[in-house]
């Protein structure tokens, strides 16, 4: 079964990260707006103009400030369906805690593990996408983004341990996790990504790329799916502008420094394969495909309705 427009749905990152580029990368720099009361407000007719712009189906996004039930009337009244969507996990080391011994606080730190379980299996969703976390501070934010900066590999096993503890939760609550990379984090490089997949089971962790934070860090994604397919439940995909990763990593550059450039951009205005990219999935590929611009490079709404024009152009109607 090739891949259809019924395949493809969207993060709503466009409405909430318009002046993030411009950030400092200082904790409240830049609100996420997902967390503010006001946001609850404009949820409905962010998710409408979602619809509007084309897509069937937006990503999991339980608000902080709201309930599991007020979200699903929410969904519901948009007529859109639910994704699979994200959590991540990072080392309790790197928040000054020392869970050693500590049966109580380890069991605790994948609270919001279970949590985004819940809310997925409450919307009807067996798979989330499973990452390292990133946060202001860290090396590959302040200093180098998407060269693999600060590479321990002490650190990545501890990483890797954490992430197979995490999917051993999440598959307890019916859930499965897929691996997803990012720039900024622990699992950034192409060769980290592969360290995870390599560490733990199949059976047991998915993967979930970002084929834009991949391509961000050099690597070939046309040669990545193919190598992978089998083992892809679900993806992102952003385009970028690739002149500007190279020149980023060929000279340290701090992650929000490449963020403030015109460098993310919709599907089809940049230099990623996505298409070949996609192409490599299995015929059977029932995932997935999340449209991701971290950064819009126009109007929010203007964004939603041009990488809905790049879908429909390319990808027919219906699952055949």
């Amino acid at each position: 079964m090739a891949l259809t427009r019924e395949h493809f749905s969207l993060n709503t990152l466009q409405w909430i990260t318009v002046s993030l580029g411009e950030s400092t990368g200082e904790p409240g720099s830049v609100g996420w707006e997902f967390d503010r009361p006001s946001f609850l407000a404009r949820q409905p007719r962010v998710l409408a103009e979602v619809g509007e712009a084309g897509f069937p189906a937006v990503m999991l996004e339980v608000l902080p400030t709201q309930t599991l039930q007020a979200y699903a009337r929410v969904i519901a009244d948009s007529g859109l369906r639910v994704t699979p969507g994200y959590v991540h996990i990072g080392l309790s080391e790197e928040f000054g805690l020392d869970h050693t011994g500590d049966d109580e606080a380890r069991f605790r730190w994948f609270d919001g593990i279970r949590r985004r379980a819940e809310e997925s299996l409450f919307m009807g969703l067996d798979r989330v996408f499973l990452a390292a976390d990133m946060a202001p501070g860290r090396p590959r934010i302040d200093e180098a983004a998407a060269v693999g900066h600060a590479y321990d590999a002490a650190r990545l096993d501890r990483v890797t341990d954490m992430i197979g503890a995490a999917a051993e939760v999440l598959r307890a609550e019916g859930v499965t996790a897929a691996l997803h990379n990012h720039v900024g984090t622990w699992i950034e490089t192409e060769a980290e990504y592969d360290h995870v997949l390599d560490a733990v089971p199949a059976s047991l962790l998915a993967a979930g790329p970002d084929l834009g934070h991949l391509a961000w860090t050099g690597a070939d994604v046309v040669a990545w799916v193919a190598a992978h397919a089998d083992r892809i439940s679900d993806l992102h995909v952003k385009d970028m502008d690739l002149g500007i990763a190279a020149s980023a990593r060929s000279t340290p550059t701090p992650y929000f420094d490449v963020m403030s450039r015109r460098f993310f951009l919709e599907p089809g205005l940049g230099d990623v394969p996505i298409r070949e990219a996609l192409a490599e999935l299995p015929e059977d590929f029932a995932g997935t495909v999340l449209v991701e611009v971290d950064k819009p490079s126009m109007e929010p709404f203007a964004s939603a309705k041009t990488s809905w024009a790049w879908i429909a152009e390319n990808y027919p109607e219906g699952r055949s």
